[in-house]
């Protein structure tokens, strides 16, 4: 595995990720934001949507490295000033920038979704090593993305978000039993993130993926024509062994809705499996649950 299984193991507070108060809202999110926009997100920890929302707002500030700030309130212990912003349910996001609200939403969202919010109001770091790493993942090119990896946590050894991203690539690579030595070693609260979940979960998309074509090769292949199969149902497994699960979700409902007959409803099988590694709880279940039922019905 070389020597990043080595280093030593801590729990490191995200740089780019900061706790409010009524005591310093004015300074570090008013003030703030006049210079580097600040996401504001309203939690609880009774708040079920709260825990799936939270690591993936933590993973977008460390991949956007201080192109916005992460400022987190505890509801419970901010009452009054939840209160003064009007709001009404949990968990609620606020992007302030210059000083004042410029886009928010409510409940828990894909990262897909999140991502399109944040780039309408901030410019996301473009040549950054983490954008270099995903754009060799998406190439297919993961031992180059490995070493890259390999290369940041030299110079950042406590940086648990770059372990689980690299053991993602481990991960699409075929390389599970690596992968999951990494999450292994991990803090237990580094474990709840999707990213570890989606790790140790990998082993039904390795094997699937087996003898399959490559995800280049997929990805040219449903370019070339969305209406091929083998190439959707395969790209869907290599788009989850990376976590892109809106993505995966998305191909295997499109594929459902035309060809329920590839691999004897194959499509529909693989995706109660992925909403099952989900669990209920997770808000793209519900919705991909609804999107299937209407499609069942046709």
């Amino acid at each position: 595995m070389g020597h990043f299984l080595k280093l030593q193991w801590f729990c490191m507070s995200n740089p780019y990720s900061i706790q409010v108060t009524a005591a310093n809202f004015e300074s570090e999110v008013l003030m703030q934001s006049r210079t580097t926009p600040v996401l504001l997100d309203f939690y609880a920890d009774w708040c079920g949507p709260c825990k799936s929302l939270g690591p993936i707002l933590e993973k977008l500030a460390e991949e956007y490295a201080g192109a916005f700030i992460l400022a987190k309130i505890d509801s419970d212990a901010e009452q009054m000033l939840v209160a003064s912003m009007g709001v009404r349910s949990l968990p609620t996001v606020v992007l302030f920038k210059d000083g004042q609200p410029v886009d928010h939403f409510m409940g828990a969202r894909p990262e897909g979704e999140i991502r399109v919010m944040l780039n309408a109001h901030i410019t996301p770091p473009e040549d950054s090593p983490e954008v270099r790493a995903k754009a060799l993942v998406e190439a297919g090119q993961y031992d180059e993305a490995i070493a890259l990896y390999q290369l940041m946590l030299a110079d950042d050894p406590e940086n648990h978000g770059l372990y689980l991203d690299m053991a993602l690539v481990l991960l699409a690579k075929g390389d599970l039993d690596s992968a999951e030595a990494i999450v292994s070693r991990l803090p237990d609260a580094q474990k709840l993130d999707p990213r570890a979940k989606a790790v140790m979960a990998g082993k039904l998309f390795v094997e699937l993926l087996q003898g399959a074509p490559d995800r280049p090769t997929c990805e040219a292949r449903v370019a070339a024509d969305p209406t091929d199969s083998e190439a959707a149902y395969f790209l869907a497994a290599h788009a989850m062994l990376v976590d892109e699960v809106d993505r995966a979700i998305a191909l295997l409902l499109d594929l459902i809705g035309r060809d329920r007959a590839y691999k004897e409803d194959g499509a529909r099988a693989l995706l109660v499996k992925i909403f099952d590694r989900l669990g209920a709880e997770d808000p793209r279940v519900r919705q991909g649950r609804r999107k299937l039922a209407t499609l069942l019905m046709v």
